[in-house]
């Protein structure tokens, strides 16, 4: 069995996983500034999950640990704010020492997007682009089957496309928060927003049209550099804010001689529950057996 943690802006999950099938998921709050408590929370939450199958620590092979965040050294990573205290430390050893069992770390949007590799569109798709909409905007790229994590560990960050002016136009689910609370839904949490009615909220459409143009600039980025037969709208964006963004795509695609070239396919996830988590499960087995 392997573990998978997944942690990000205000919740953390938990999958265990078999020999490459997912078993058991779990969600617990992720909240206050204490990088100490988290952990020792997130200790017990994986007691619990190893109780419902009758399982012990020395069952498991490791733990992928999943983090919201630019990765900046091995294990470190440069979080959002609300994960300032899970930031540019080594968190491997750390969780590794709590938990008593190997560690290995990456980032939530890429463990996503290996979990749909696995058991989702990749399955019939070998290159594809997966777009993470969660508190920010990330992804990760799938080649040949495989991620592809870059020189650094950072391929995939589609927020680097935008600059300080239109920073605050990327379709990133923290943003849309702030504009449904500025419209009078000041209680809304992001875990509200994974609601398939919220397509019908007021002022989703209106905030949808305002992040297609930089939807739209991400989408294009990644066909000019990476060229995949699909890209995937995946994180914790609700299917049917997903469809409104494809609906909205538009490609720079020239007419030559008459001929357009080709261009990926757009689809949502269809890993929808603990996509960072069950990636994260994964990462043991890739490193160790597979």
């Amino acid at each position: 069995m392997t573990l998978g943690i997944s942690v990000n802006v205000g919740s953390i999950g938990l999958c265990l996983m078999g020999f490459g099938e997912p078993l058991e998921n779990m969600e617990i709050p992720q909240e206050g500034s204490s990088l100490t408590l988290e952990m020792e929370r997130i200790d017990v939450a994986v007691e619990e999950l190893l109780a419902r199958r009758g399982a012990e620590r020395r069952d498991v092979l490791g733990v992928g640990l999943a983090v919201s965040g630019h990765r900046m050294l091995e294990t470190a990573f440069n979080c959002p704010l609300p994960l300032a205290h899970w930031s540019l430390i080594d968190l491997a050893p750390l969780l590794g020492k709590q938990l008593g069992l190997p560690v290995w770390a990456d980032n939530v949007a890429r463990t996503a997007a290996l979990a749909e590799a696995i058991f989702g569109v990749g399955r019939d798709v070998a290159d594809f682009a997966y777009i993470a909409h969660l508190h920010g905007y990330g992804g990760g790229l799938v080649c040949g089957g495989m991620p592809f994590r870059g020189s650094f560990g950072n391929a995939g960050e589609y927020s680097v496309l935008f600059g300080r002016q239109d920073y605050d136009d990327r379709p990133a689910l923290s943003l849309l928060l702030q504009h449904l609370r500025a419209k009078g839904r000041v209680d809304l949490t992001l875990k509200d927003l994974k609601n398939e009615a919220l397509a019908d909220w007021d002022g989703v459409a209106e905030w949808v049209d305002r992040v297609a143009p930089a939807h739209n600039r991400a989408i294009n980025a990644i066909c000019a550099v990476f060229d995949p037969a699909l890209i995937v709208l995946g994180g914790e964006l609700p299917h049917s804010l997903a469809r409104m963004l494809i609906e909205r795509t538009e490609f720079n695609n020239l007419p030559r001689h008459g001929v357009l070239r080709d261009v990926p396919g757009l689809t949502v996830a269809q890993i929808v529950d603990a996509p960072g988590a069950i990636g994260a499960a994964l990462i043991p087995l890739f490193e160790t057996v597979l």
